[in-house]
This record gives C-alpha cells, sequence and structure tokens, in this order.
C-alpha cells in the first residue's frame, strides 16, 4: 500500500516512564536558553546530573538530556530498484520550540557532555573539534525533551512532506545505541502519515468513543426517564432573588421563619415560608358605563415590591396588604383609591400578630385556624388592619404553588381575608410532612430516585461488560490474570491520560509564571 505524503518516520519506546516528577524537573531552561548557569544552579535544578566527578558543569544538564534517545537511523533504499526515499529531520519540532533553545554562552572548558553523551567526544570533554552542541539546532533533542505521558509512546524521527513512499522492500540501517534491554523495554520503528486531525492515535479515539458513547447512553436514559416518570419542573418564583425584598432573612417576620412554633412551649412548628410570595385577589362589579374591580395584593411574610412606574397608583414602600379600587371604561383603567392596610417601616409598624386556637391539643388537624392581625395602615387619616384566618386544608397538596386567599369583606377600616392552606398545618419537630394532602407516603416501600437508577444500570452495565469480556478472553484465548480483563491496554493506560489531560490543562494556566523556558508538566 502506498503511503502519500506527508510520511512520518517515529520511534517508538515501550515501558519507559518519563513522566516520573524527579525525572521531569531535572533540567534547567535558563542553560538551554544558553546562558552560563552557576554550578550551585546546575546541580540543584538538574539533580543527579549537574555536576560531573571533576566540579564541572554538565551540559546540557539532567535527566531528560542524558537519557536521550540516540539511535540513528538512514535513509529508506527500495531494494529492487535501489531508489532512495529521504527523510528530513527539520521542521519536527514545534515552532515554539525553536524559541527555547539557544547557543550556550559557556567557556568550552567549564564544561562537559553527560554521561550518556561521553562516548561521542575523545575522553568525554569538549574540544575545539567537538564543541558543545548547538541545541537551537538540534531539533531531535527538542522533540525528546516533550516528555510523554504514557510509559509507551511515539517520537517523531523524520519527515517527508513532498513524496509518496510506494509499495515495495525497502531497506533501512539502524545505528542502535538505545539500551532497552537495561529497564526492560522495547524499541520500535514506525512510518506513518497524518491528516488535518492529526496522526493515528487510538487512544485518544478510545477515549472520545467512550465518552460519546457515555453521553449517548445518558442522553437515552434521561429521556426515558422523563418519558416515564416526568420531573415536575420549579417554581422560579421561590427563588431568593425573585422574592420582595431580595429574599433577604431579614425582612421576613418570624412566623414566615421555618420552625416557627405558634405556641412558644408546644410541641408544634408551623412553617408558612412557602407563602411568602406576592398573591393578588381580584373581585369584578359591573357597575354601567364602567366595571368596578377590586384588588388586594399582599404579602404575609415581606413587602411587597414597588412597581418601577405609576408609582401615584400603587402602595407605598414597606406595605404588605395593599387594597386598590379601579374604574374600567373602554378598556382604559382608571385607579380612584389606594389603601395601604398593612405597612412596615419607619414611620408606621405591621404589629403582626398571630394566635393558635384555644383548647386544640392536636394543631395538625384537618380544619385548625389561626387568626393574624396586621396593622401599621393608614388611608385619610384612619388607621387600617387586616385580619386573616389561617385555616389548616390537608385535601391540598403542598408541592403545587400556593392558592391565594379569600377576600370576606372590607368594613370599619378593616379587611378580613380567609385562606386555606395546607401551609397552615403544623407538624411535629422531624415529622415527616405529607407532600399530597391526606395521602401517607409509604416509607417501608419507596423506590429508587432518578440518580439512584442510573448509577445502578451504569455499575451493572460495567460489572456485565467486565464479566463477559473476561469470560471471553478466558474462553477464546485461555487468558490469565491481568489478561483477563477486555481491553486491558485501554484501562491501564487510562489514568496515565487522566493525570496527562489535568496536567495539560494545569500547566496551561501555569505557564506565565514559568518563563518561555518551560515545559508541559505531566
Amino acid at each position: 500500500m502506498t503511503l502519500h505524503g506527508p510520511v512520518l518516520m517515529y520511534y517508538r519506546l515501550t515501558n519507559f516512564y518519563q513522566n516520573r516528577r524527579q525525572y521531569i524537573k531535572s533540567y534547567d531552561a535558563n542553560q538551554l536558553l544558553g546562558s552560563a548557569i552557576s554550578l550551585s544552579t546546575a546541580e540543584s535544578s538538574c539533580s543527579p546530573v549537574g555536576e560531573s566527578e571533576e566540579g564541572l558543569i554538565v551540559y546540557p544538564c539532567g535527566l531528560m538530556a542524558n537519557s536521550m534517545f540516540n539511535d540513528t537511523a538512514s535513509n529508506l533504499t527500495n531494494i529492487q530498484t535501489q531508489a532512495t526515499y529521504t527523510f528530513s529531520s527539520t521542521n519536527i519540532a514545534w515552532p515554539t520550540d525553536l524559541q527555547k533553545y539557544k547557543p550556550t554562552a559557556y567557556t568550552m572548558g567549564s564544561i562537559v557532555p553527560p554521561p550518556n553523551w561521553a562516548s561521542r567526544y575523545p575522553k568525554g570533554r569538549y574540544d575545539p573539534d567537538h564543541p558543545p552542541p548547538d541545541l537551537s539546532t538540534m531539533e531531535h533533542f527538542m522533540v525528546w525533551m516533550h516528555v510523554a505521558a504514557l510509559p509507551d509512546f511515539r517520537k517523531l524521527w523524520g519527515r517527508n512532506d513532498n513524496d509518496d513512499l510506494v509499495a515495495g522492500r525497502w531497506r533501512i540501517v539502524i545505528d542502535s545505541n538505545f539500551n532497552t534491554v537495561q529497564y526492560k523495554g522495547t524499541k520500535w520503528l514506525v512510518l506513518s502519515t497524518t491528516t488535518p486531525l492529526g496522526g493515528r492515535n487510538l487512544r485518544l479515539g478510545m477515549t472520545y468513543m467512550a465518552m460519546g458513547g457515555l453521553c449517548l447512553f445518558l442522553g437515552v436514559f434521561f429521556s426515558l426517564r422523563q418519558s416515564i416518570k416526568p420531573r415536575k419542573l420549579g417554581d422560579p418564583s421561590y427563588l431568593s432573588w425573585n422574592q420582595p425584598g431580595g429574599g433577604l432573612p431579614m425582612a421576613v417576620q418570624d412566623y414566615c421563619q421555618p420552625h416557627f412554633k405558634p405556641v412558644s412551649d408546644g410541641p408544634y412548628e408551623l412553617d408558612l415560608s412557602k407563602l411568602n410570595n406576592p398573591f393578588e385577589v381580584v373581585q369584578k362589579t359591573t357597575t354601567p358605563p364602567t366595571t368596578r374591580t377590586t384588588q388586594v395584593s399582599l404579602n404575609l411574610c415581606d413587602a411587597l415590591p414597588v412597581p418601577e412606574k405609576d408609582l401615584d397608583d400603587a402602595c407605598p414602600s414597606g406595605t404588605y396588604i395593599c387594597r386598590r379600587i379601579l374604574y374600567t371604561k373602554k378598556e382604559i383603567d382608571t385607579v380612584v383609591e389606594v389603601q395601604p392596610i398593612a405597612v412596615d417601616d419607619k414611620e408606621k409598624k405591621l404589629e403582626a400578630v398571630l394566635k393558635a386556637p384555644e383548647g386544640k391539643e392536636d394543631l395538625s388537624e384537618n380544619g385548625v385556624a389561626y387568626t393574624l392581625e396586621l396593622g401599621g395602615g393608614k388611608v385619610n387619616g384612619k388607621e387600617q388592619s387586616a385580619h386573616i384566618t389561617l385555616e389548616c386544608d390537608t385535601s391540598l397538596p403542598r408541592t403545587e404553588k400556593p392558592t391565594g386567599p379569600t377576600v370576606l369583606n372590607y368594613s370599619n377600616n378593616k379587611l378580613s381575608l380567609h385562606w386555606k392552606t395546607p401551609y397552615a398545618c403544623a407538624t411535629k419537630p422531624g415529622e415527616k410532612v405529607p407532600e399530597k394532602g391526606d395521602q401517607k407516603e409509604d416509607t417501608q416501600h419507596e423506590g429508587m430516585s432518578g440518580m439512584g437508577i442510573f448509577f445502578t444500570t451504569v455499575a451493572s452495565l460495567l460489572a456485565l461488560y467486565f464479566v463477559a469480556g473476561a469470560v471471553y478472553n478466558f474462553r477464546t484465548h485461555n487468558a490469565r490474570g491481568l489478561d483477563l480483563i477486555p481491553h486491558r491496554d485501554f484501562w491501564l493506560d487510562l489514568p496515565y491520560l487522566i493525570k496527562d489531560i489535568f496536567s495539560h490543562f494545569k500547566d496551561v494556566a501555569l505557564s506565565h509564571r514559568r518563563g518561555s523556558g518551560g515545559y508541559v508538566a505531566v
């Protein structure tokens, strides 16, 4: 099969851990940039390969430079035609790498090559005939200094961007210098091509496939979950920032606080916090040629919001109960009277009084009624007040938005209202409140939540995958031990891949602290 250009030549190493902390820290970025760092700095940054036995500075110093892959490979020669296919060692490093390496400022006598480089130089020293390397031109060195995340990795050795590599028998001569036996590794020669999406990367593709499959599964699962058992949408009006006064706890009356005790020394608690919301009761009367509308806006717990416009047609700030009378003619509303019934501000006090029924021992019974007196309003110099009866109604559900009260009458400057609501049903501390009226929840037969079903399903599928895969590997390949794990290499490499991803993001976030000589931390 003909390989169409660009054709890339890689060397591949296995069981070589470039991601060890001591290894990736053993270099000095300033030295690679050409600076003549001191002996103490080299020993500190590049330990244990920073100083030679003679007390000279190692250049380039560090474990990374010392362990550079030093095999060499010739160009390819076609055995039949003797044609040569040439690989170039330029443009194999990233463009940004060229800025990280400069010719050294050291004098020749003050430095020595790394121990693994010593055989290239007479007597293991630099001399005029064998000067220190110019790292700014050594792209093989730049590629090596990009540490790999996994112990099985490939690094680019050469490339041919113009010619196709035709099918046939080709010969290559390799000078094998890099010892892989000492760490029980292997080395490979890899020829590959690239696409606009990059080179071949099975692990990345498998990760994308796994994540895509998981997202598809989650989408189908939650779609079925929503179809079978729909989840009721939340009511945004209960959000704190939608509450009058911004939902600040200091603005809410005491009787609207959770765990409020209507009888101070009694066992029952009342939770009217769900009524902390504006309600409006509208009564219309036809009075030809107009329609008379009486609007009662109230919030028992907090002040009503003040409109942004038409302030003359609204009750003042701090009003809890506002009564307005409007006349409508030809679809034009005219406000004729605004009555602030209950007000709490600097000049007027709400003077709220909540009374529990006398002689009632069980305050959770259906029909139990509380009385709430509110005042502080004044109309034409006359004091206003409101008398509200809060009746416990266990037939109404607590899960829905509360309904408003009923206006009984307005007489002698007093507004009377009657409010049947399940939130007027008291409970004992620790007692679970029924969510659907008088229906009691069967706590002994509760079903799993949606998240419980999801995690149980995922765990079951994973268990099935591993068990079935292990059985298949055992019966088909007679596998034992770790070889029983389906797709073993992927699962063993996954922790390193995750670590590499997090380290990459961390390095990007902190790269401004490391200067132009920084490397990707793995």
